[in-house]
């Protein structure tokens, strides 16, 4: 368990983050603890490493005293068992404990902290510790976080489960769920989301002694009259663990992002927040058919990457901007034109796609691969022909997506970004400057399109609207690409005519069909002076 005490350590008092130690968790042998793992990649000091590895051999030690301690009261015989009283009401939860130095009381006297949550197995776990003072750090305790348990001689045999033990995903098909014509907090989570998928709405939200508020056409609207209490919310996150597919446990305190499937409403996906032991929730309701790729809004050109073999197609834009609708369009296109061999990786996934003639495979990090990297590299394995990876989120993954479409995969990677200038210049800065150049020369060489959309409201709040901002990337694009040179691109942009088009010019257009006002496409504009006329009165430049 040192390995586990460690990293729980590490994370609890923000020496590292959880995603690194996720990261670097498979690296960790008999002779290299995930602390010497984390030095080694130069993620961790080896002063604070000595600090954490006293702290941890202290607590082992202790540990080791209590268990040898009790077992003569292990052999003694059982008493009778005592007649079971009647159940009463639950204790009130114990206020915080804070750590205490060793040396100030003995330790019998010194505060426990209980440890019970989830590991990214859907296992549960408690451990009883003592919390102790480490110089250096401004608190030490011993936090749960998502992390493998170690394995014992007894499942070695078995080999490492890195994963949950349910794999199955469900599309939330069944009898469907009448939706109310009046909202009430007391009504159940499946008719909240009803109640969404009827009146359009994108967004629920749930949050303490406040209305069930719901997003529709981008604009918030208070969905019921009385407010939610901390109580309900916990019976409605109750109810959507009922739709994990990996029996996920929601433990107080323990943010989490994941998709759940509740038969007659479809899927939709849950954010949780805490503060403190008071949730605050967050649903994106999943649409539940699929968005044909030629209804999206796109420029036409753009359909022509559904017909590429090979390379590298990135789809970016703000949060809540349809970047995965756009992807997942691509994907079921393909899959009913062509016979191909499709695999996705998603956090989490979000709809259930239709194969259509090819053969489709949908991946979510953290229930089938461990890893963004490990369904790359396994797609890779598999040869899979197409490649849909949700989202990218450092240079590792991307240097593998480039090296895919190398080997001759298609590939479409969800980012972020606000316009293709800035994509690109972040990319390209995301490395040393000494491996700079390679990186800007694979780009060069495998980018074959890049597509930064914002969904925009319609005027009078009749939905919303794509803008993009969208490139084939031609051989001088790619030249510039390659010198790292992105001062001319949007020049570049504006005159490949039907081949590129700049986002103001995306505005532009939804502005004069009528479908957008104007101070929308000046709020979201590159260049705003473009839109000056439409500055709202009184407003800032």
């Amino acid at each position: 368990m040192r390995n586990q005490y460690m990293a729980q350590v590490l994370v609890h008092n923000k020496v590292v983050t959880e995603d690194q130690v996720k990261a670097h968790w498979g690296e960790i042998t008999e002779s290299m603890d995930i602390g010497q793992v984390l030095v080694k990649a130069g993620i961790l000091q080896q002063t604070m490493y000595a600090k954490v590895l006293a702290f941890v051999q202290n607590l082992e030690a202790k540990h080791a005293a209590a268990n040898a301690a009790a077992q003569p009261a292990q052999a003694a015989p059982a008493a009778p068992a005592p007649k079971p009283a009647p159940a009463a009401a639950p204790a009130p939860k114990p206020a915080p404990v804070e750590a205490k130095p060793a040396v100030a009381e003995p330790v019998d006297d010194e505060p426990a902290l209980q440890i019970e949550g989830n590991n990214i197995y859907g296992e549960s776990s408690s451990s009883n510790m003592v919390v102790e003072k480490v110089s250096g750090l401004e608190t030490t305790s011993i936090s749960t976080i998502a992390l493998a348990e170690e394995l014992g001689e007894d499942s070695a045999e078995e080999g490492e489960q890195e994963l949950p033990r349910q794999f199955a995903l469900s599309s939330g098909e069944g009898t469907a769920v009448e939706a109310p014509q009046t909202l009430l907090p007391i009504m159940s989570l499946k008719k909240m989301i009803a109640f969404a998928r009827q009146y359009g709405a994108t967004d629920i939200y749930l949050y303490s002694n406040r209305q069930v508020v719901m997003r529709q056409s981008g604009a918030l609207f208070p969905a019921t009259e009385q407010v939610v209490d901390k109580t309900r919310i916990s019976e409605l996150l109750a109810e959507a663990s009922e739709g994990f597919a990996d029996d996920y446990q929601v433990v107080a305190g323990r943010n989490f992002s994941k998709t759940i499937a509740l038969s007659g409403v479809g899927r939709a996906r849950i954010s949780v927040t805490w503060n403190g032991v008071v949730p605050s929730v967050s649903i994106r309701v999943i649409p539940t058919e699929a968005a044909a790729l030629d209804s999206l809004n796109l420029p036409p050109f753009c359909t022509q990457f559904a017909d590429l073999n090979s390379g590298l197609v990135l789809v970016a834009g703000p949060s809540a901007s349809g970047r995965t609708t756009t992807v997942n369009a691509f994907a079921e296109t393909i899959a009913a034109n062509r016979p191909c061999y499709i695999q996705t990786i998603e956090r989490p996934i979000e709809r259930i796609l239709q194969a259509g003639s090819g053969a489709l495979v949908q991946k979510e990090v953290g229930l089938h691969v461990r890893t963004g990297l490990d369904g790359i590299a396994l797609a890779m394995r598999d040869g899979a022909d197409v490649i849909c990876f949700d989202h990218l989120e450092n240079v590792d993954e991307l240097n593998l997506l480039l090296q895919a479409a190398n080997s001759g995969a298609l590939v479409f990677a969800v980012t972020r970004g606000n316009n293709i200038h800035a994509l690109l210049s972040r990319l390209l800065v995301s490395v040393p400057e000494s491996g700079r150049s390679s990186l800007a020369s694979s780009l060069a060489d495998q980018l074959k399109g890049v597509i930064v959309q914002h969904l925009v409201p319609v005027v009078d709040n009749q939905g919303l609207v794509l803008a993009a901002e969208a490139v084939r990337v031609t051989p001088t694009i790619a030249g510039m690409i390659r010198k790292g040179d992105l001062s001319q691109l949007n020049a570049a942009i504006s005159s490949q005519r039907d081949q590129g088009i700049t986002l103001d010019d995306s505005l532009q257009k939804c502005v004069e069909a009528g479908y957008i006002d104007g101070v929308e496409a000046w709020k979201r504009a590159n260049d705003i002076r473009r839109f000056a006329a439409y500055h709202p009165a009184g407003g800032e430049a």
